[in-house]
């Protein structure tokens, strides 16, 4: 029973702070892996939540606020996002803003739900495996 309590916390947890959710896990008792693979499928969740979510949201406020989405070159903001887009986001969002505010940004901004998924899984996977390899490289390097 206590496997079920680390994983539901570590699930929990990576929903609202992906970054902290493996180390936590891991101190929780779980193998690096699982810990891992629990992080990944809870921030997957929370994109996957705001993708189907939002795109309905956002078309209404459109609609309602009369927003546009024009691209500004002259912008900063606009520069990056041209140049990096979501792929660019996806590898940041796991880090500094997280899923939810990763996706909704990339929503508002044109992204195909699709194409956001998939990019904000790859960019969590990514990161997942970083983190678990280096907290079971220091585990190691301590233990002896």
């Amino acid at each position: 029973m206590d496997i079920l309590a680390a994983v539901t916390s570590t699930f929990t947890l990576a929903f609202f702070y992906f970054i902290g959710a493996i180390p936590a896990g891991i101190a929780l008792g779980l193998l690096p892996a699982v810990a891992a693979l629990t992080a990944w499928a809870s921030y997957v969740c929370g994109v996957l939540i705001v993708a189907f979510g939002g795109v309905p949201l956002r078309a209404w406020l459109m609609r309602r606020f009369n927003l546009s989405l024009e691209p500004n070159p002259q912008q900063l903001f606009w520069r990056v996002w041209g140049r990096y887009g979501v792929a660019g986001l996806a590898l940041l969002a796991p880090i500094t803003i997280g899923s939810q505010m990763g996706a909704l940004l990339a929503l508002a901004l044109g992204t195909p739900p699709l194409r956001l998924i998939l990019w904000m899984a790859a960019g969590a996977a990514l990161w997942s495996v970083a983190i678990m390899l280096v907290i079971s490289l220091g585990i190691g390097a301590l233990q002896g």
